[in-house]
């Protein structure tokens, strides 16, 4: 039996490393004593699960995700090929409470070149 400090100095790696291993019962027939912990003699090194390159593996996905509409105006092609969710039945529950009142917020710059284009449209069509 070797002490965790003899056994990191075999593996080529920390104490701590080795205390993990024993903590976590990736190495077979380890006793603790007291503080310590006592590995048997012919015990081999268990695979380190961390990745060491950098490079990190995806791992599969169940279901391929599929992108968000954006910029996309055929509904068609929206609900079919991108991240679609049907917020319809929200706007019946909302009728359905009528608050006294009630605000609708739009994102900064929505709808502003339209508002904009009508009133020159009025302001020519009533010269």
């Amino acid at each position: 039996m070797k002490s965790c400090k003899e056994m990191a100095k075999q593996w080529g790696v920390t104490e701590r490393t080795v205390t993990t291993f024993c903590k976590t019962g990736k190495i077979p027939g380890v006793v603790k004593e007291g503080k310590s912990w006592r590995i048997p003699d012919g015990a081999e090194k268990p695979a380190d699960g961390r990745v060491l390159s950098g490079k990190y593996v995806k791992k599969e996905e169940k279901e391929a995700r599929k992108p968000l509409p954006i910029g996309i105006s055929d509904y068609v092609r929206a609900q079919s090929e991108y991240y679609y969710v049907d917020k319809t039945g929200m706007i019946k529950e909302f009728l359905d409470r009528k608050p006294l009142v009630s605000l609708f917020t739009r994102p900064r710059r929505f709808g502003k070149t339209l508002k904009t284009a009508r009133r020159i449209l009025v302001t020519l069509a009533c010269k």
